[in-house]
């Protein structure tokens, strides 16, 4: 990256270093980097292991082509080449910040899952559910409540020994009009397609923690009260981020071990899935999830 323009940021408990700017991570003062991204001119030839939709998997990392804006190149989990595409608009797309870093995460032994986390009480709680149950919304309502900002739709999980801890990830959060009116941040990007027609705003409310215990998750759209534990850990296998691309990864088997260690023990609690019922019921939601989380944290 010689001279190239210099971008750091940290993001998922890693330093990042990039030749164009990490507009969704926490921007850092300038230090050694864990991951690398660079554009390239050419992306180099490597035997695939195997075949993922359009992209491949390799011995050191993975090919990821994103629509027609760019294909990203990942090695060793530390370094990511991207080649600009003919819908290339200057800036990484949101794709980047999801399943790019989610190929990284997983090659360095992390465990990535579809969820929203928030820090109450010092630690991490996760939300998850299927597309649409209305995680951001219910995190953004739990912001407006007192708890702040850990991470949003992609969580990373370190887990060792069925202990979880949760790292931190992008500081930005993807909501509708609705709900981005009523939570306090700066908006980073305006709706258009490429945001599905969301507001992408960077609130106030962030954690300054490096790295967070896990207290439990919400489920939202299961049945309300405890989740039993085979129930667990189904839940948690089925909201691993990206799992068809994961399940390709060589360290796969690794992974699921440690969901199941995990769900031996972790709290889960279904919660009603998130509906469009105004700013009341919105707020209402949020202190009924939060009373929740805060018994999980005591």
């Amino acid at each position: 990256m010689t001279g190239a323009p210099a971008y750091h940021a940290a993001a998922f408990g890693l330093r990042w270093l990039s030749d164009t700017p990490l507009a969704h991570f926490e921007t850092t003062a300038p230090g050694d980097a864990d991951v690398r991204v660079a554009r390239a001119t050419t992306l180099a030839q490597r035997e695939p292991l195997a075949q993922v939709r359009r992209g491949q998997v390799y011995a050191d990392g993975t090919r990821f082509p994103w629509e027609d804006e760019a294909v990203f190149d990942t090695h060793q989990g530390a370094h990511v080449d991207y080649l600009p595409g003919p819908d290339w608009t200057g800036a990484l797309p949101y794709a980047f910040y999801g399943t790019v870093a989610a190929h990284l995460l997983a090659w360095r032994g992390l465990v990535p899952l579809h969820a929203c986390a928030v820090e109450i009480g010092g630690k991490a709680l996760l939300i998850a559910g299927t597309s649409g149950a209305g995680k951001s919304s219910l995190m953004a309502g739990l912001l407006g409540c007192g708890a702040t900002l850990v991470s949003d739709d992609l969580t990373a999980l370190a887990i060792r020994d069925g202990v979880a801890e949760v790292l931190p990830g992008r500081t930005t959060i993807r909501l509708g009009p609705e709900i981005a009116h009523w939570t306090a941040g700066e908006q980073i990007v305006p709706p258009s397609p490429a945001t599905r027609g969301k507001h992408v705003i960077r609130p106030a409310a962030r954690t300054r923690a490096e790295r967070l215990s896990l207290a439990g998750l919400l489920l939202l759209g299961a049945a309300p009260g405890a989740v039993p534990p085979p129930a667990r850990a189904l839940a948690l296998a089925r909201h691993l981020f990206r799992p068809v691309w994961l399940a390709a990864l060589p360290n796969h088997r690794a992974r699921l071990q440690a969901l199941l260690d995990l769900a031996a023990s972790l709290p889960v609690i279904g919660f009603p899935r998130v509906e469009r019922t105004g700013e009341d019921a919105h707020r209402e939601r949020a202190r009924r999830a939060l009373a929740l989380a805060e018994s999980l944290s005591s």
